[in-house]
């Protein structure tokens, strides 16, 4: 499998770049990757490669032992006259924990079973696509969500930790989505206002990653730019964008809320569900 990486520069370059021309580049980026020939190597250089792609955006990469190095960025600077702002929510919910012979996700919370009521949350917001992540009993977890606006996928490999099922959640996400929410199957309690601020925020500022604090402890969910979803899904183990995050902690951008909520989980006694 090819791996591909940006240096210090082609990634100063890509971060500075307006919403829709990081989506354009984050594009291009994915079918490099998915396909390292595309690229011609140049003239008089053994070792660099030019990849073209739509509205003259330009490519220099290197290209060793299926390993890419995107070594420089060149963006026009014209650029489409339409914006897109596309969020799509991804909810962890496949882990395996339950109580008395409940899982987890349908324990009842306030009438409503713990995943319908997260399910809620979201869809009273703006994202544009919500995508349910299921594992541990699915089928019948997934009879709870059949009559609402969303996308179930099942990680038949739930038990092998948190990143199998981020890595099914993010291939469900539509080409066109300029950022991905990631939300924990067992924190339901997040207040739709904190989803629609960290949204607003992101829409404003643009930043790479934008995460709720309070009393400034770092709580879910957690905004993506487009633009990591490859190092997203790069993800091994049990530790979801933790690792995405410390790697870009310069670029995070922290909202300061007053929901409890963002850090309050949801917990049997019977089991660990650190694997939401």
């Amino acid at each position: 499998m090819t791996k591909l990486s940006l240096s210090a520069q082609a990634y100063s370059r890509l971060i500075k770049l307006p919403l829709e021309d990081r989506l354009r580049v984050n594009q291009a980026l994915f079918q490099l990757e998915n396909n390292p020939s595309l690229g011609l190597q140049l003239w008089g250089r053994q070792d660099l490669y030019l990849c073209q792609g739509a509205g003259g955006l330009e490519i220099v990469y290197k290209l060793a032992q299926r390993q890419i190095q995107v070594v420089a960025l060149q963006v026009p600077q014209e650029r489409p006259s339409f914006k897109r702002d596309k969020v799509c929510a991804i909810i962890l919910a496949a882990g395996k924990a339950d109580y008395k012979g409940i899982p987890l996700q349908l324990l009842p919370i306030g009438g409503l079973p713990l995943i319908s009521r997260l399910s809620e949350v979201f869809l009273a917001t703006d994202v544009n696509d919500l995508i349910v992540v299921l594992g541990y009993q699915a089928e019948r977890v997934e009879k709870e969500l059949a009559d609402k606006d969303i996308k179930a996928v099942v990680n038949p490999n739930y038990e092998r930790g948190l990143s199998g099922s981020l890595r099914n959640g993010l291939r469900m996400v539509s080409q066109d989505t300029t950022a991905v929410v990631l939300a924990l199957g067992n924190r339901p309690f997040v207040k739709p206002e904190v989803v629609e601020t960290l949204i607003a925020t992101y829409k404003k500022r643009q930043a790479p990653i934008i995460a709720p604090v309070y009393h400034q402890i770092m709580g879910h969910p957690v905004i993506f730019d487009a633009f990591l979803i490859p190092e997203l899904l790069k993800v091994k183990g049990n530790i979801g964008g933790r690792e995405v995050i410390r790697r870009h902690r310069k670029e995070l951008t922290e909202v300061e809320v007053e929901d409890v909520g963002i850090f309050k989980k949801m917990e049997t006694s019977q089991d660990d569900t650190r694997r939401m």
